[in-house]
């Protein structure tokens, strides 16, 4: 019976298959490892920003000139604005004419929420500048999505994937904000034409600012440890190249790498050194991990030794989610109901 690390799985295993050999999930195995990782690399920050800088400094960065992002961002102001001024005013003449809240969102290409909003303000709604203008968390990101962006990746939940992977703590809605801005402009529909579906234009693209690859983070530097070295990109494997060969975070990654290699390879016999190995290192995370691991000995054992996982479970979950998403606000508990039965 496979399971993950959870103590309540544990013993309810116990208590209804005593005679069941449990097994711990190799996906759920290295994931712990790679939390144990960021923690030793958030430990090491000062380490990190070292191995970030001497890569900034090999590598050739070029930045547009400041004047020219303004004026282009000042410009995209602009145009918004006239766009949104547009929605009002078409809001407000299409409910006049009898139009229901959900078509008016339909045809201008704007929420439900909007078209209140527009609907109570007697005047156009001017949005209230920052009171302090910050920093945005995706401002580092920028370049590795116009990378990305200009390679043909075009999709904003692949790239808000990729980046969060990468570190990115912000939200999905900043990252295709900012995405929209590196569309291409189109042709905005005509005031009159309520059954064209076409949305309004985007505006012009930012200009590039190339750059190899975003910041470096502690999340960032334990996904590059975990990933298969085959998957890795020539970028990427000069910075983990830089991280193992960094005094304060060699052992760790060695570390992390020894139970990767017995773990992916099934190479139990290498288990209990690596267990001796990691509660006499000098991370307290890790001999933390190394203790965990003990006390759930047999199940360990058998997770890097037999071909039992929780993929079939996890997969049936997976479609499960993806068909509850879909249905989310568009129908009753009844039509969910059916589809999860007719998935079965």
């Amino acid at each position: 019976m496979s399971r993950d690390r959870s103590k309540t799985y544990k013993r309810g295993m116990s208590e209804g298959a005593p005679d069941a050999v449990q097994v711990a999930d190799r996906f759920h195995l290295l994931n712990n490892l790679e939390e144990v990782l960021e923690k030793v690399f958030k430990t090491e920050s000062s380490a990190i920003k070292a191995v970030d800088i001497a890569g900034l400094q090999e590598d050739r960065i070029l930045v547009i000139p400041e004047s020219e992002v303004i004026e282009e961002l000042t410009s995209q102001k602009v145009q918004n604005r006239t766009q949104r001024l547009d929605k009002y005013e078409q809001t407000h003449r299409l409910r006049q004419q009898g139009y229901l809240i959900k078509d008016i969102a339909h045809h201008l290409g704007i929420g439900k929420r909007t078209v209140y909003t527009y609907l109570a303000a007697p005047s156009f709604p001017e949005r209230q500048p920052h009171a302090q203008q910050g920093r945005s968390r995706l401002d580092r990101y920028k370049p590795y999505l116009q990378q990305r962006w200009s390679e043909g990746h075009q999709q904003s939940k692949e790239l808000y994937k990729e980046i969060q992977e990468q570190g990115y703590k912000g939200s999905y809605r900043t990252v295709t904000r900012y995405v929209r801005q590196l569309r291409p402009s189109e042709p905005c529909p005509s005031r009159e034409s309520l059954n064209d579906h076409d949305f309004p234009g985007r505006g012009p693209a930012l200009p590039l600012i190339t750059s190899p690859l975003p910041p470096l983070s502690a999340r960032r530097a334990a996904w590059l440890v975990m990933r298969p070295e085959e998957k890795l990109d020539a970028d990427e494997r000069k910075i983990l190249m830089r991280l193992s060969e960094h005094p304060a975070l060699s052992p760790a990654i060695t570390l992390a790498q020894g139970f990767l290699n017995l773990a992916r390879h099934r190479l139990p016999q290498n288990l209990d050194t690596w267990l001796e190995e990691a509660k006499s290192s000098i991370y307290k995370k890790f001999q933390s991990f190394s203790n965990g691991l003990k006390e759930d000995y047999d199940a360990v054992k058998a997770g890097v030794t037999l071909e039992v996982s929780n993929g079939q479970v996890e997969g049936q979950n997976n479609r499960l989610k993806m068909l509850k998403r879909q249905m989310f606000g568009r129908a009753g508990l009844d039509l969910l109901s059916k589809r999860f039965i007719l998935a079965n």
